[in-house]
């Protein structure tokens, strides 16, 4: 259980970790499958003895504030966005919004022919 409980450890920390250096680049985080693995984590934790449990309480804690963290970045970059967008036109917001949809999607790379239809 040990190992199984550190690799969970790991995956969420690299998941966060990778996610806020996307997030300082200006890049889209996407966060599917971050809250199944924090379940599926704490499922675990629940399960293990009193003794192991003390000695992954450090380990939460790190990890509570990682996501704590990337919650607080999250917000701003959201704030930052929302304030980007007030100051636009309407029609250089619809704009924006299909090119960061089309980027984060990866429709272009699925058309062959380059036609945007």
């Amino acid at each position: 259980m040990t190992t199984e409980t550190e690799k969970l450890f790991s995956d969420i920390h690299k998941f966060v970790s990778v996610g806020r250096t996307l997030m300082r680049e200006g890049k889209i985080m996407e966060l599917n499958g971050l809250d199944d693995q924090v379940k599926i984590l704490c499922e675990t934790v629940l399960q293990l003895t009193q003794e192991e449990r003390i000695i992954y309480a450090d380990w939460l804690q790190e990890l509570l504030g990682d996501l704590k963290t990337l919650g607080d970045e999250l917000v701003v970059q959201r704030d930052l966005v929302a304030d980007e967008i007030r100051g636009m036109p309407s029609h250089q917001k619809a704009n924006v919004a299909y090119r960061k949809v089309d980027a984060s999607d990866g429709y272009h790379e699925r058309d062959p022919d380059g036609d945007d239809e």
